[in-house]
């Protein structure tokens, strides 16, 4: 009994040391690859969970410093539907929103301050992948920032990318 639960612990450790290394490229090239995340960088892995249409309901990702990454493999079912993400920015840093999709639909970001709800940069463009790159100084408290994902055109999955610079 005792050996089978080690064996089953070692299990989820290796299997939890696979999801994060598969993350982080590992390759020799160093720098950026195409989805805009250093290889040197590990990301943490999220699936979407609904529901998330709204500031209240956003699916929180955690706290942000510099290195962070975070991915979320999400989709919207609709072009009415809307998917929000919140992190909490914990330190000066700037942030890298980028994403993936199909070519056949066009999906769009947009940044909110998650206090106030106001915008703070809508980052609709027709290129895939996406990107859109802001600064945060951040001074006496976090940011809480929701980064929401809508349909432009079309339905589908999509990949979300969130790395601190």
């Amino acid at each position: 009994m005792t050996r089978r639960r080690w064996w089953v612990g070692m299990v989820g450790i290796l299997m939890l040391a696979g999801t994060l290394g598969s993350c982080s490229g590992g390759g020799s090239s160093g720098g950026r690859h195409d989805g805009g995340v250093d290889d040197s960088v590990v990301c943490l892995l999220f699936g979407e969970r609904e529901p998330n249409a709204t500031p209240l309901t956003a699916q929180f990702l955690g706290d942000m410093f510099f290195d962070d990454c975070f991915i979320v493999d999400g989709s919207l079912f609709d072009v009415a539907d809307v998917d929000s993400y919140r992190v909490l920015i914990q330190e000066s840093l700037t942030l890298v929103v980028s994403l993936d999709h199909s070519l056949l639909v066009d999906f769009d970001i947009q940044l909110f301050d998650a206090d106030t709800g106001q915008l703070i940069l809508d980052c609709g463009i027709s290129v895939v992948p996406e990107v859109c790159v802001v600064p945060f100084v951040v001074f006496s408290r976090d940011i809480a920032v929701d980064v929401v994902v809508t349909s432009f055109i079309g339905a589908g999955t999509y990949t979300l990318t969130l790395t601190a610079e």
